[in-house]
């Protein structure tokens, strides 16, 4: 064949795009399936699980020596003390999730005003040791010399928050009673964490794949369905104007099998 010939053979072919690789990697169905598998706890049960694997992690932590944080005992002393309250963060929603997880806090909700300075102070009284910090959303509580608090008592800063505390569930584990958040209120403070602006983007990631998992785990059977005409009033809470829409939106990605997102339909 000519050299010529040759040379141009090969550059029609160099020009020719490659055929292009899946960009998924295959797995096993099974397996995956089996790594995202959803229990279907009480609230009671989820919430002891979440206290535990706590624990367990707080007994690796270096500052073990110096406090230890008890989750019951907590519980015990805001309940001896009659102040109203409910459990929020991980602790919170392990039931809506299915899949309860350590957490670094305990996160507790109340209202402002007198209920948030008689909780400051219980957990003072109980924990002299710890720092006490205030932030514009609560009041945090820190081993002397680190960054990551261990208590976070906060207060509602927008509607849903106070219509989470209105519609808390009620659980009640070895005679004490607690709350948690419904369902709804659970994933409309989950939306407005997402829309939180400067929370770390790690944390704002997390949000979302709780909410997905709340969602997802609302379908299993035997579990408790969203009132989507509640969500969607929650959602305007959190964003007027837009964020029923935007929640519900959200709802049916996570149905779909894709963790939410915010930029599709933001227009703001």
């Amino acid at each position: 064949m000519p050299a010529h010939k040759a040379a141009t053979i090969a550059r029609t072919t160099a020009s020719k795009p490659r055929p292009r690789a899946s960009k998924w990697l295959e797995s096993d169905p099974e397996y995956e399936a089996h790594k995202s598998a959803r229990r279907n706890l009480s609230h009671k049960d989820a919430v002891a699980e979440c206290a535990f694997l706590s624990a367990q992690y707080r007994s690796m932590w270096r500052a073990r020596a110096i406090v230890q944080v008890d989750f019951k005992s907590i519980l015990k002393v805001l309940s001896q003390k009659k102040i109203p309250f409910l459990l929020t963060g991980a602790h919170g929603i392990s039931g809506w999730t299915g899949r309860p997880r350590s957490t670094h806090d305990v996160d507790i909700l109340v209202r402002a005003g007198r209920n948030h300075a008689r909780a400051v102070k219980a957990i003072k009284t109980l924990y002299p040791q710890l720092e006490a910090r205030l932030f514009p959303a609560g009041t945090a509580f820190f081993v002397p010399g680190e960054t990551l608090s261990v208590v976070d008592v906060t207060y509602p800063k927008r509607g849903d928050q106070m219509a989470t505390i209105e519609t808390a569930i009620w659980v009640e584990e070895e005679g004490t009673k607690y709350r948690v958040p419904s369902l709804e209120a659970a994933l409309a403070n989950k939306y407005g964490a997402m829309l939180s602006f400067g929370r770390d983007s790690v944390k704002r990631g997390q949000d979302a794949v709780d909410f997905a998992a709340m969602v997802k785990h609302s379908q299993d059977e035997g579990r408790h369905p969203i009132d989507l005409e509640k969500l969607a009033a929650l959602g305007e809470m959190v964003w007027p104007g837009g964020g029923g829409k935007e929640i519900l939106r959200l709802v049916e990605e996570a149905k779909a099998g894709t963790v939410p997102s915010l930029i599709k339909t933001r227009n703001d």
